[in-house]
């Protein structure tokens, strides 16, 4: 199983890293949308994308354009998000959001709901 975490701070992409590591997940982290494109390019393919923290406009358009990729096709999305971004749901889902977590998030929750995004992909 692979995963892509994009999030533009270390902290966050090392926490979320790190609980999928602990659950057998190969796991590539990216600063931005541009990072990931780069992954993708060189063959990476995953299994899920978890993308932290987009807060504005930017991010969704970043999301957008990182899910134009050829490598993530039928690759579901898990966005962690904080509750002031549930309010557009619809703008997220059209960015490609497959799911939404807010915070907090533990391990345990987000290990949870990486797996059934995936199952629901699988279908």
């Amino acid at each position: 199983m692979k995963a892509l975490v994009m999030d533009g701070g270390q902290a966050v992409r090392s926490m979320v890293g790190y609980a999928l590591r602990a659950e057998g997940f190969d796991v590539r982290e990216a600063s931005g949308a541009p990072e990931a494109r780069a992954l993708l390019d060189t063959g990476f393919s995953p299994d899920v994308l978890i993308a932290c923290q987009f807060e504005d406009s930017t991010g969704m358009r970043s999301l957008k354009s990182l899910n134009a990729h050829p490598g993530m096709k039928m690759v579901p999305v898990l966005l962690m998000a904080d509750r002031n971004e549930l309010a557009s749901q619809m703008e997220w889902k059209d960015a490609g959001v497959t799911c939404w977590l807010t915070w907090p998030i533990t391990p345990d929750k987000l290990i949870e709901m990486v797996r059934l995004v995936m199952f629901d992909a699988a279908k």
